[in-house]
């Protein structure tokens, strides 16, 4: 394949898998740290689970096996080979899986949630960069993965200040690193033509709609400030579905619902495509990211919650799920 290698690597061994590639496909979704691979070969070296599956597309002026091209970097964690027709399957997960696999033994999370969160995953080697995400935390986790921590204080960024987060993985030279990205900040924003779709859909749902939005502040386990905000339109459109959020101490109650539920009373609008397309650049694409799609008269914009890309014979064939981003 041209401007496109998949490599495996165990200690010092190397073998360049691309040849006996038969498909490759991967996928991300919003509640995943990783992207998950798999691979199907024939007639491959022998491999070990445990041995990094690396692939690369052309994404820069560099040599194609340079790191600034790389778009996944991961373990293998099972494989088959079928003993007859010597065709192997492989599932690999991006490094960031290994967080999934330790724990900590309950964890004390206490000041700045972004920095927090930095410092304590950084404590595990790996090196992890938090922004500011926007609330304070004040949390005894219980024995847990790493991962569930993860995802854990993300899901409190949301429901403190509305945004969504994810994980990026960004290559070095000889090292990685893992950044949490904000939804809809990615700097190459994919545009999508008509042409490119194969299936497109379109659609609502009040799967995460809320009409009622309570917001409280504990102390020592009483209630010393709740304020309800309501949206009688919506209730008397979708029915009553309250949402009760946990304010930090130096968090105003008031703020915090009003500002819910704006963003909540409304459906979500969601869309579903298929695509192709040839673009090495957009190898990296994954859940988070925002994309832009060509309507007739503007360009909309949408964020990704979930994608399934198949790559074979250099063409990138991409299923969404998407949600729109005003």
């Amino acid at each position: 394949m041209k401007d496109f290698a998949v490599v495996y690597g165990k200690q010092n061994v190397r073998h360049i898998l691309t040849d006996a590639i038969v498909d490759l496909s991967w996928s991300s979704h919003r509640e995943e740290i990783t992207r998950s691979m798999t691979v199907r070969l024939r007639n491959a070296p022998p491999i070990q689970v445990a041995g990094m599956l690396m692939c690369f597309g052309k994404r820069s002026k560099e040599q194609l096996l340079h790191y600034q091209n790389q778009f996944f970097h991961g373990p293998i964690i099972s494989f088959e080979e079928n003993e007859f027709t010597h065709e192997w399957e492989l599932e690999a997960r991006e490094i960031g899986w290994y967080l999934a696999k330790n724990k900590g033994t309950r964890p004390y999370l206490k000041g700045p949630a972004g920095s927090e969160l930095q410092t304590y995953i950084k404590s595990t080697g790996i090196d992890f960069r938090c922004p500011d995400l926007g609330f304070s935390i004040d949390e005894r986790y219980g024995t847990m993965a790493h991962s569930d921590i993860v995802l854990d204080v993300l899901q409190k960024a949301y429901e403190h200040t509305g945004y969504r987060f994810y994980l990026e993985y960004i290559r070095k030279d000889q090292s990685f690193y893992i950044v949490v990205a904000r939804e809809g900040r990615n700097t190459i924003v994919p545009v999508f033509i008509q042409n490119q779709m194969e299936e497109s859909s379109r659609g609502a749902s009040i799967e995460d709609t809320y009409t009622v939005v309570t917001a409280q502040k504990w102390k020592d386990d009483k209630i010393v400030s709740s304020v309800t905000k309501a949206n009688t339109g919506a209730i008397t459109n979708l029915g009553r579905m309250e949402e009760i959020i946990e304010v930090e101490e130096k968090e105003n109650p008031t703020t915090i619902a009003t500002q819910k539920l704006v963003e909540l009373s409304n459906p979500k609008l969601i869309k579903k495509i298929t695509v192709k397309h040839e673009d090495h650049t957009l190898c990296g694409l994954r859940a988070g990211w925002l994309v832009l799609i060509q309507e007739e008269k503007y360009k909309s914009k949408w964020v990704i919650v979930s994608e399934q890309t198949t790559f074979s014979n250099g063409i990138y064939t991409v299923q969404l799920e998407l949600e729109r981003r005003e």
